[in-house]
């Protein structure tokens, strides 16, 4: 039975500490979604490629984001050990385990930023047919893949300042991306000023400065830390395999989901490109996508919130106050994307209108939006909870949740609806929305049980 939303004793329908690290991580992730969202709609207006380019950044961005998550998941390790240390009060380990999360993520993001020499990705011709479409996700995607050692690297700050508590760090880097990359967009796309006209490769070059810059801040407030001073955490002395494998152990099954759900989401877009004109539908799946970025990422940030208090009460011994903490986040997500979905309802159509002036892109956009915006209170719950549950160190259980839920239920069901069904992308996407209702029950069902409370970290 689930009994936690239910629990609406006005004290504890948001937890106090919940909102308080919160709402700095809603912040941040809402700059990243601010960040997709110009990406999106400055190239969704140049002329007369605008369909072509938004199809290509959002495939890019896709193929991007599956190799950036897939190993930022060493993060998400190295959040639920320095969390576990902190409420222990055992300081200088979580320092510790900061150093060794960076002997992991470090090499990782050399060899993946070395990627971006190469000419020849033969993945991206089976994505999409059309020959254009094709190079400019080629351009793309090796011009971002330049920022992937930064954005790795400072996954494991990440980790370790979520980890403590430190939740505004991680939304004033993201400040820093974002003003910087809609600045660097607008003057890189469009060849203003003394710029070149670079169009969709301006918008990569854009983005890879930006995270770079991003993560130079991080990097800053690292060293100015007091704890990480006081260990003083870069230092050959703190070298334990021990910490490496357990960082391993809790990150690779989030590195495998985040692999696969991402593979999914572009096979998604490869089934909704099967229908009679793919760069269209392709364009709008890409316009889709970043609409409903707003609600989500916004949810994982508070999830990350609800998983730092969780491990830091389960390290405490408080286990009444992690389950308090999981419910109250998922009360606060389901509130927070329910407004979201009501706004993308009432007004789908200025929505669309921000990212193409293309009315056949905006027309095939229009209805699954709204079915979208029926699904958000769902996406809510289990973004949050499946964050909790990662928090409590059931990265394996969520890893084979989700696993099951995208491949034997959604990747079947979108097929059926689109290509079988001939209904189209908004098949499509009502099979997305159907799955999140089916993703929040299954995360509410294993958050109930308390069995995540067991789980040695």
């Amino acid at each position: 039975m689930i009994t936690g939303f239910g629990n609406l004793n006005p004290q504890n329908i948001i937890p106090p500490r919940v909102f308080k690290l919160a709402w700095p991580l809603m912040l941040g992730m809402m700059s990243q979604v601010i960040l997709n969202i110009s990406d999106a709609a400055m190239v969704g207006h140049l002329e007369p490629i605008s369909a072509r380019a938004l199809a290509a950044t959002g495939l890019g961005s896709m193929v991007f984001m599956v190799l950036a998550v897939t190993f930022e998941a060493l993060g998400i390790g190295t959040q639920i050990l320095v969390s576990r240390r902190w409420g222990e009060k055992s300081y200088e380990a979580a320092g510790k385990v900061l150093f060794n999360s960076l002997l992991l993520t470090a090499p990782i993001g050399l060899v993946l930023s070395g990627l971006a020499i190469s000419q020849v990705l033969p993945f991206v011709g089976l994505l999409v047919r059309d020959d254009q479409v094709r190079h400019l996700v080629s351009v793309y995607v090796r011009i971002r893949f330049i920022s992937l050692f930064f954005y790795l690297t400072m996954a494991s700050f990440r980790g370790y300042f979520d980890g403590v508590g430190k939740t505004r760090i991680r939304m004033e880097s993201m400040i820093i991306v974002v003003v910087l990359n809609i600045f660097l967009n607008y003057l890189l796309i469009y060849g203003k000023w003394i710029f070149p006209r670079l169009e969709v490769a301006g918008a990569a070059l854009a983005s890879t400065i930006a995270v770079v810059s991003g993560s130079a801040y991080i990097l800053i407030c690292a060293f100015r830390d007091t704890n990480l001073r006081y260990c003083r955490f870069f230092s050959p002395r703190h070298l334990c395999w021990d910490w490496m494998k357990r960082i391993v152990y809790f990150s690779f099954p989030r590195g495998v989901r985040m692999f696969l759900t991402f593979s999914a989401f572009l096979l998604l877009f490869k089934i909704v490109g099967m229908v009679k004109n793919d760069v269209v539908s392709l364009a709008a799946s890409n316009v889709l996508l970043t609409i409903l970025s707003f609600s989500f990422m916004p949810g994982v940030g508070i999830g990350i919130a609800g998983a730092t208090l969780i491990g830091q009460s389960l390290g405490a011994r408080k286990y009444a106050a992690a389950r308090s903490y999981g419910w109250g986040s998922a009360r606060f997500g389901m509130g927070f994307t329910g407004l979201v979905g009501l706004g993308f309802i009432v007004f789908a159509g200025p929505i669309i209108s921000v990212f193409t002036d293309d009315p056949g892109v905006a027309d095939l956009a229009y209805w699954p939006l709204i079915v979208l915006g029926l699904t958000q209170v769902f996406l809510g719950a289990g973004t949050v909870l499946s964050q909790c549950l990662d928090g409590a160190g059931d990265t394996h259980w969520v890893m084979r949740a989700e696993l099951l839920i995208y491949w034997l239920f959604l990747i079947p069901a979108a097929y059926l609806a689109t290509v079988v069904m001939g209904w189209g992308i908004v098949g499509g996407w009502a099979a997305f929305g159907v799955m999140t209702v089916v993703y929040s029950l299954t995360m509410a069902l294993k958050f109930s049980t308390e069995k995540w409370m067991k789980i040695a970290a």
